[in-house]
């Protein structure tokens, strides 16, 4: 059985006024034009931050499931998706573990799609796609773009979500996917919070749980409970990036100085369609080898 980490999913109330957010301060290069949703309820489209893909998904009619989430939780981090050749392989050894599969759907000539509930993967909702294209031909994108307004290199690195139990959550991960892991389990920049990283073929993923008893992850879970917490962006320079999203009035929160080159500030989710946004700054070599990053 073969998979492919596709996208993850923002649930929003415009496309278009988001599509302009994320235009306005990320190399955006589009994908999917917005277009109908296969079911009545939503309405989607997606584009590309260098290798990365972003979907958006917005509300088609009253109650549909995005305007309930967006009710319930706000704009925001809504599914994780991954493309299988088999679904019922790949979902089979989940339910006799006893996870709860959701949402089916048969979308018709070979593709078909179901989610893990978010109770059964730590706040997660996470979509499986069986596709019919070869999941091994999907052309390679450059990681590395510009930003449209300055001179900076920029690279997705990571989506990042909130656990309680770093042992536990990877006891997941390693049951049911191809995890390779990228660096161990250390102590986060702050010093109050701990992190695990590691591929899914490729796709950098990383969990992050309190350390102290009092982090920022602590007022999180209380707050929202486990589930996705922020996306982390890399440029080379990070001082272009605040000068602009302050200029526009964007909140900018958590600025630090790491040293050696090293610095991070948020985008707040407030500003930003409900996506807590991480940008570091790293230097140069890193941003073209992040393989390298100490």
């Amino acid at each position: 059985m073969k998979l492919r980490v596709d996208h993850f999913s923002i649930a929003v109330r415009s496309m278009e006024e988001t599509l302009e957010f994320f235009s306005r301060y990320l190399p955006v290069e589009m994908g999917w034009e917005p277009a109908d949703g296969y079911n009545d309820e939503f309405r989607w489209c997606d584009f590309y931050v260098g290798h990365v893909k972003f979907e958006l998904i917005e509300s088609a009619r009253p109650g549909s499931f995005v305007e309930r989430f967006i009710e319930k939780r706000g704009e925001g981090l809504h599914h994780f998706s991954i493309e299988v050749d088999d679904l019922d392989a790949m979902i089979g050894p989940m339910e006799r573990d006893g996870l709860r599969i959701v949402d089916r759907f048969d979308a018709g000539d070979g593709e078909k799609t179901a989610f893990i509930s978010p109770r059964s993967a730590f706040g997660m909702l996470v979509q499986f796609w069986q596709v019919k294209h070869d999941l091994d031909a999907i052309p390679a994108r450059d990681p590395i773009g510009k930003l449209p307004f300055a001179d900076v290199r920029v690279r997705f690195d990571h989506l990042s979500a909130a656990v309680r139990d770093l042992d536990v959550s990877m006891e997941f991960w390693n049951r049911y996917f191809p995890v390779e892991n990228r660096r161990e389990r250390h102590i986060g920049y702050a010093g109050d919070f701990e992190m695990q990283q590691f591929d899914v073929n490729g796709y950098k993923l990383e969990l992050i749980a309190d350390a102290s008893g009092s982090s920022f992850v602590t007022h999180f879970l209380e707050k929202r409970g486990e589930g996705f917490h922020h996306i982390s962006i890399d440029v080379d320079d990070l001082a272009p990036v605040l000068e602009r999203l302050r200029a526009d009035g964007i909140r900018v929160v958590d600025e630090a100085d790491l040293g050696n080159g090293y610095r991070t500030a948020f985008v707040s989710p407030r500003s930003a369609h409900g996506v807590l946004i991480q940008f570091w700054q790293v230097p140069a070599r890193i941003l073209a080898h992040p393989e390298e990053s100490p």
